[in-house]
């Protein structure tokens, strides 16, 4: 992939209403990613540091995987007098054993409905430092997340009605893949992100699924209104746009979710987002963030938000929903640090 349609998205950045740019988070975070692509290319991005650090989650240590064999040499040597409990450091360190029980914690509360994730698994574009074969199939970090939402939303709300999925924020593209890949029907599925991460998403869901699924911002940056089901008609399963083309999205989304990516913003930006959310979502929200906001900026170049936004500011904002869960022992994560990143499921109203 060359570097044209990251180079566009860049160069329309500054000509954006101020509530659809970049925040000071991503501003600041854009950096390394924007670095590293520029020097290695998209290949390889599941390896990157800039992409390890801010879109590409994985379970295991960052430092482990980028000197895996130092310290596999070190695990070793350790195993020579005690191997079981090297084992047991190995799994820890490298994050096997929270990815298994992620996996059996999906495996265990999946419905038999649809959307239908039992033959699920994840493509190997962008060479990823961490991948777990449970059951015959490749699991990420990012995609077993979105399963254990995902299994849980079944259990909430009617999920049978979901044809079209909208999604801010969608890293690198897991949930396109998982919606792409479920047989249940043929979903349609749109991200709407900001670059350096737009056009990573773009370049990994074209390399798994074929360039002609896949809309990218050139293909529609100049659609107005840009319009789901012309896209479906014209052979496309995804499309992938950018902020500033939201209010020219028109479509029936029957879900929309976001995880992870509310929480960098300010509550401004996040309430305006809600306000085209709203506007486009028809049955079913799905959010995953911190409940209490992420780590507010020291100065105006760290990588933090200016003002948190929090449980209280989503439930604001989609006040056209009902709620019908809040989830994070289980579904979401709770870590002894305090840091507590919940699952809210909302509902539309009557």
């Amino acid at each position: 992939m060359d570097d044209t349609l990251l180079e566009a998205m860049l160069a329309d950045v500054p000509k954006a209403p101020e509530l659809f740019k970049p925040t000071q988070f991503w501003a600041q975070g854009m950096m390394p990613i924007l670095r590293d692509l520029k020097q290695q290319g998209y290949h390889n991005f599941r390896r990157q540091r800039g992409a390890l650090d801010m879109f590409v989650p994985i379970y295991g240590s960052v430092d482990y995987y980028l000197d895996r064999a130092a310290m596999d040499g070190l695990i070793d040597d350790f195993g020579k007098k005690m191997p079981e409990l090297a084992e047991l450091w190995r799994d820890r360190i490298n994050g096997h054993e929270q990815a298994r029980r992620d996996y059996e914690l999906v495996i265990a509360a999946d419905l038999d409905r649809a959307p239908a994730f039992d033959r699920m698994f994840e493509s190997v574009v962008g060479e990823p430092v961490e991948q777990f074969v449970f059951d015959g199939r490749t699991y990420s970090c990012a995609m077993l997340r979105y399963l254990k939402c995902l299994a849980f939303l079944k259990k909430k709300v009617d999920t049978e009605p979901i044809r079209n999925v909208l999604e801010i924020g969608g890293g690198y593209g897991s949930l396109g893949e998982i919606f792409m890949r479920s047989p249940s029907r043929d979903y349609f599925y749109v991200n709407v992100d900001i670059p350096p991460t737009a056009a990573v998403s773009t370049y990994y869901l074209q390399a798994a699924f074929g360039r002609s699924k896949v809309a990218n911002y050139l293909q529609t940056r100049d659609l107005a209104p840009i319009r789901v089901e012309q896209l479906r008609a014209n052979g496309f399963r995804a499309a992938v746009i950018c902020p500033w083309q939201l209010p020219a999205l028109v479509g029936d989304f029957e879900l929309f979710v976001n995880a992870t990516s509310f929480q960098e913003m300010e509550p401004e930006v996040v309430k305006n987002y809600a306000t085209e959310v709203t506007r486009l979502t028809s049955h079913t929200i799905l959010l995953k963030n911190s409940r209490y906001g992420k780590v507010t900026a020291e100065t105006d170049t760290a990588v933090g938000v200016r003002k948190r936004t929090t449980r209280e500011h989503y439930l604001s904002y989609f006040n056209q929903y009902a709620v019908k869960a809040i989830e994070s022992a289980v579904f979401g994560q709770v870590y002894d640090n305090g840091f507590e990143s919940e699952v809210i499921i909302f509902e539309r109203k009557p």
